[in-house]
């Protein structure tokens, strides 16, 4: 699949950083685009590059607002948005300039957006002295009135610093010795982006490539080689890791579809694969493995439209895994895309914090029979919101799952001593209160 990619060179470079690391298999066009208004330079640029890309993305919203007709709706197109962690990081640039986060002003983001992000930080409202510049119209005066605007408020002693996504503005602010931070897309939203682009192109075609196979290929450490006539204490061990993968297969509804002496064979959704890795940063499985037993593995994970070819990738991934290269993985969506060798494991003496805490989540999700992924996104949920309390409704939006699954979810937590109720809020004018829960998983 190909790509195009159009914005300013700081975000280029960025974006072309998460594509060389996370999408190897996509063929890439970038247009580095130095105006900041609309231009028929760029548009006819646009023009003869459309019969060549199967998608095109804007680094931007200014962009995306000038030129996305000429894609749409032929094209799959969309824009890299600006969301509460790139505005996090930015409050975090500006405090590590030694300016106060809570006097500054602010554009391209939305009022509700900063108020929220500012809400859940748990600074007081008297506190706050944020100068929200709200966008106008997109036209050929645009950025330079953002730039007037952020400059007035400072030289005017209203705000202490500048927080901008726009880089000529940032540009600008910089020369004339503004303290400013620029509000970078991170590499979560790159990421959402880009397979959105690759769900509406397949949606396109009718293809869905929502197949994963995964083959563990087990080697055992020397001490307990077969080949050393060691075969009861390798099968013993052998045991032990299908303890692991039965466990990671009721984890992630997969079924082992095979198993042999030295192999097992997984069949499962691709989707619930990379819910379970984190977007593939993270792989429990593989940890546990080496954790709880005496064996090395390799993995293979094969992607396709069906098992047959899903399969026949998985192969190709578990071949290019020499066994003198153990622990890693690699991953085929098909045969002209291979993505590896990832190295999941940490092999430290000393722990570190993630391993920690991967042993820790699966320990919690051993004991409470709770997917380790689900576990993972309360923890998450807990740091990113600074509070352990919720209803249950709001457990639900939060985490994206219905009401009754939440319900469910609170009564494990509850039944081994992770959550308690610990007071009431009433959600209306009228009716019953909602019970408010405490999660504490560790």
């Amino acid at each position: 699949m190909r790509i195009g990619f159009l914005g300013s060179k700081v975000r280029l470079d960025h974006i072309k950083k998460v594509i060389d690391t996370f999408f190897t298999d996509i063929d890439t066009i970038y247009i580095v685009d130095l105006k900041d208004f609309h231009n028929m330079e760029i548009e006819d640029k646009l023009k003869k590059i459309k019969k060549d890309v199967n998608g095109f993305i804007f680094a931007g919203e200014l962009q995306y607002h000038f030129y996305n007709n000429i894609f749409f709706p032929d094209i799959p197109c969309d824009y890299v948005r600006k969301d509460w962690s790139s505005l996090q990081n930015s409050f975090l640039g500006i405090t590590l300039k030694g300016i106060d986060f809570t006097k500054v002003s602010i554009d391209s983001y939305s009022s509700s957006l900063i108020h929220n992000l500012i809400n859940d930080l748990g600074v007081q409202k008297s506190k706050i002295n944020i100068k929200i510049i709200e966008r106008k119209s997109f036209d050929k005066g645009y950025t330079k009135s953002v730039y007037k605007e952020h400059k007035r408020m400072y030289l005017n002693k209203k705000v202490e610093g500048c927080i901008t996504a726009l880089s000529p503005v940032y540009e600008r602010l910089s020369k004339e010795s503004i303290p400013s931070v620029y509000a970078k897309p991170t590499t979560d939203v790159i990421i959402k982006t880009i397979n959105h682009i690759k769900e509406l192109y397949d949606s396109k075609l009718g293809k869905h490539e929502n197949i994963a196979i995964i083959i563990i290929q087990i080697i055992p450490k020397k001490e307990y080689s077969y080949i050393r006539k060691d075969e009861y204490l390798y099968m013993h061990e052998k045991i032990k890791v299908a303890e692991e993968v039965y466990y990671f297969a009721k984890n992630t509804n997969a079924a082992v579809v095979n198993e042999s002496i030295d192999k097992f064979v997984i069949l499962m959704n691709q989707k619930d694969l990379i819910e379970y890795t984190n977007g593939m940063q993270r792989f429990y499985l593989l940890n546990s493995i080496y954790n709880n037993t005496n064996c090395d593995i390799n993995i293979g994970i094969g992607y396709g439209f069906n098992p047959s070819e899903a399969k026949f990738n998985a192969n190709l991934a578990i071949e290019k895994a020499d066994i003198n290269s153990k622990n890693i993985t690699y991953i085929v969506c098909n045969s002209d895309s291979v993505i590896g060798p990832l190295d999941f494991l940490v092999t430290n003496k000393k722990e570190t914090e993630n391993e920690v805490e991967d042993r820790v989540f699966l320990e919690l999700s051993r004991k409470s029979s709770i997917s380790q992924s689900m576990i993972y996104k309360i923890y998450i949920l807990i740091e990113k919101y600074k509070k352990n309390t919720f209803t249950s409704l709001e457990l639900s939006k939060k985490l994206n799952i219905s009401q009754r699954s939440t319900s469910r979810l609170l009564r494990k937590l509850e039944d081994h001593n992770m959550a308690r109720i610990v007071g009431k809020k009433m959600t209306g004018n009228s009716g019953r209160p909602s019970d408010i829960y405490e999660i504490k998983l560790l």
